[in-house]
């Protein structure tokens, strides 16, 4: 899929985005990164880092340089060189892929959702269907396997290599020591790409994840350096601020990245999602305010020119429904607007990233091409435009009557994902990083982010609207899984 400079979004200035650089760096220079692994701390010194007690502190100069010397176009060949593709920082071109590690599967019974333990066989059967549809453009490890965890590596790989044709991103590599042996298993490296979630936020890198960046760097293979921040427990509630820590620890990892292979080939994985504070603080993945965020990381790594590993799709709903379509079509309508090359979890995920499910899967090969159709049969209409439309034809394949309470709904949730509500001024910045600073030396960061989000709750940061609750027609869901199992 390829959109036009038009469709290309924007929700910042230059001038702004500016700010934020200038104050990630300050972070990244002043509070740094709690680095206690001393083979990785020296090789940053080494390289012009500074220490201060635990924490490397990381010099402006050096996080421009790098930023000028990552790969700029990494590409992804696959079993089937039909499947291959190349990402290519300057170009508006996006790439679509599954994602999670779910724990769990939901399965459809004649009356209800049932959820049930993943496993091996549904390694196998998730991959064999995403091989057939349409709209997977690669793979990223949907569950995981029911063997011993020494195991877990090779045997996805074996997985991997008899069930996926495509481009494959095995996600996080569990045991360092099998890596040679998931490489020779897959036969060809040029095949396979890996996450790392390098930093524990707030802004504490784990040393396990630092000696497996290296390991993939040094073989030259792409990773998508991750940072799932959660505003209001793990970062700042607000958007500002929690923007601000994602992109120094992102940022953090390409210094890392680079410095044990220059030009290394890394992808921004910027998930800045919020923590629902009105009830028991869990992950909000989907929800308005959660979509506007992560868009705005994208647009972040395109100002850097840096290849983005967008996150999309990722449903709060536990089961198939009207509520998940719409979250899903928002979700990736604004990644894709925003600049996203690789967008991983858009198929498939519920409950959080918790669980999967055969018939999501489906469903939004269905919604995900109706959004694409939009994109391209509108090259200048407002994005706004394009998500209502594409919500609308896709809850009205499933036999969701579009009334004028669903429309009032969704226009009040592309008024919260479009709207700020915050500025993005040098001193809000300032106040932003001295509660990061007071989180990051405090025992208990959550209190503090907490305890400063009381504001943000008064002024409305999490969205609170209502439900799009109707029953679904799933006929056609079900006639097309029936289609690609017979043999």
């Amino acid at each position: 899929m390829i959109i036009s400079d038009k469709q290309q979004l924007k929700m910042l200035s230059p001038a702004e985005f500016q700010l934020l650089h200038e104050g990630t760096c300050r972070l990244l220079s002043q509070v740094g990164v709690k680095v206690t692994h001393e083979g990785i701390a020296e090789m940053l010194m080494s390289r012009g880092a500074q220490r201060k007690g635990e924490r490397i502190l990381i010099p402006q100069s050096m996080v421009e340089n790098i930023l000028e010397k990552t790969a700029k176009s990494i590409k992804f060949d696959a079993p089937d060189p039909a499947y291959g593709f190349t990402v290519n920082a300057a170009e508006n071109q996006v790439k679509f892929g599954t994602g999670g590690q779910a724990l769990y599967v939901v399965d459809r019974t004649s009356s209800e959702w049932v959820r049930r333990p993943a496993g091996t066989d549904d390694l196998k059967q998730i991959l064999a269907l995403c091989d057939q549809l349409k709209q997977v453009d690669f793979v990223t490890r949907p569950v995981e396997c029911d063997v011993p965890e020494d195991q877990m590596d090779v045997e996805k790989a074996r997985i991997f290599r008899e069930y996926c044709s495509k481009p494959m991103n095995l996600a996080n590599l569990i045991k360092l020591n099998r890596l040679d042996e998931v490489l020779e298993i897959i036969g060809d490296p040029a095949h396979v790409s890996f996450i790392v979630c390098l930093i524990s936020s707030p802004l504490v890198m784990d040393s396990s994840a630092g000696d497996k960046l290296i390991a993939i760097v040094e073989k030259d293979l792409p990773v998508a350096i991750s940072s799932c921040t959660q505003g209001g427990s793990t970062a700042p509630f607000s958007e500002v601020g929690e923007l601000l820590q994602l992109n120094a620890e992102l940022l953090f990892g390409y210094v890392l990245a680079n410095a044990v292979r220059p030009g290394a080939q890394v992808l921004y994985r910027g998930i800045p999602i919020t923590s629902n504070l009105y009830s028991d603080g869990s992950p909000r993945w989907c929800q308005p305010e959660s979509i506007r965020r992560v868009a705005l990381a994208a647009q972040l790594c395109r100002f850097y020119n840096l290849p983005c590993c967008g996150t999309a799709g990722v449903s709060d709903e536990a089961e198939p429904s009207s509520q998940a379509i719409s979250e899903k079509v928002f979700s990736w309508t604004y990644e894709i607007a925003s600049g996203a090359h690789y967008i991983n979890s858009a198929l498939g995920m519920l409950e959080q990233v918790m669980s999967v499910s055969y018939y999501q899967y489906v469903i939004d090969d269905i919604a995900l091409g109706i959004v694409k159709k939009k994109f391209e049969e509108n090259p200048s209409e407002d994005i706004s435009k394009i998500a209502v439309s594409a919500a609308v034809e896709a809850l009205s394949y499933f036999g969701v009557s579009i009334d004028e309470k669903v429309e009032a709904e969704l226009a009040a949730r592309i008024q919260h994902i479009e709207n700020p509500l915050e500025p993005y001024s040098e001193e809000y910045i300032d106040e932003q990083l001295s509660v990061i600073e007071k989180a990051v030396t405090r025992s208990k960061s959550s209190t503090v982010f907490m305890t400063t989000a009381r504001k943000g709750l008064r002024e409305g940061y999490l969205y609170r609207g209502n439900r799009i609750d109707a029953p679904l027609n799933l006929s056609q869901v079900a006639e097309k899984l029936k289609a690609i199992a017979a043999p």
